[in-house]
């Protein structure tokens, strides 16, 4: 077991913590103490957790990608790690201590996800213009949020009607088959291996975000709980022969 102190920028304090520690605990983490604090950036979240090692990056991942997250920073956590609110370390934290990162372009994914809609399963003119629409630190983060938005569309549209099943059995009926329609993919040793990628061209940037967001979209309402976390380990944009991604829950 390990402790992890989590620093988290977010946008708005309402429910974040609620939200963000049920990822905590669908991790298999417990959440041992937590602060919020304001300022002109937004809301700041420490939170120090408990679970397994193992788990680390899975837990680190879906915090980091989280849509309502801008910054995020972990490390092991020392003895008495969440200082007191008067403390200059803390002031220091609220203040200066994490430079916001860019999340997702919300307002230019809202506008291209009709798009997507419309021409599905040809939806990949749109991506790379949505690439092209955004700035470059926040490419990613807005694939990642299309990617999950029209997983959950192809999810309602065409599989909410089927009983909740276990993460293996949706991947089988339920991912593998949405995926076929946009690229050519096979599951290997429980990993999913996408083949020629158009969003992951050598030497390119990667758009392998927008898969992890698309599984966790279509996989998100198929099984119980309804938390489930895709990243990915390899891609063809820097060199691998496919690009591979890990999925657990």
């Amino acid at each position: 077991m390990i402790e992890l102190e989590m620093q988290i920028l977010s946008d708005r304090r309402e429910g974040l913590l609620v939200e963000l520690g049920r990822l905590v605990v669908a991790n298999g983490f417990t959440l041992l103490r937590q602060r919020l604090s304001q300022d002109s950036k937004g809301t700041w979240l420490v939170m120090i957790v408990r679970g397994p090692a193992e788990r680390q990056l899975v837990l680190e991942e879906a915090l980091a990608t989280h849509n309502r997250v801008l910054s995020f920073e972990a490390a092991l956590a020392e003895r008495d790690a969440l200082p007191a609110p008067s403390s200059p370390v803390a002031r220091l934290l609220a203040a200066e201590a994490i430079a916001p990162a860019a999340g997702p372009d919300v307002r230019q994914v809202e506008s291209t996800l009709p798009q997507l809609a419309h021409d599905y399963p040809k939806i990949y003119p749109w991506l790379i213009t949505l690439e092209h629409a955004v700035a470059a630190d926040a490419r990613e983060a807005s694939l990642q949020l299309a990617g999950r938005r029209t997983g959950a569309w192809v999810y309602k549209r065409d599989y909410a009607m089927g009983a909740k099943l276990g993460l293996a059995d949706a991947i089988k009926r339920i991912a593998m088959p949405a995926l076929r329609e946009l690229a050519t993919v096979d599951w290997r040793d429980g990993q999913l291996h996408i083949q020629n990628s158009p969003l992951c061209s050598p030497g390119g940037d990667s758009g392998c975000r927008f898969f992890s967001g698309y599984l966790e979209g279509v996989l998100g309402g198929s099984v119980a709980p309804q938390t489930v976390f895709a990243r990915s380990l390899y891609c063809r944009s820097t060199g691998a022969v496919n690009c591979i991604l890990e999925i657990s829950h």
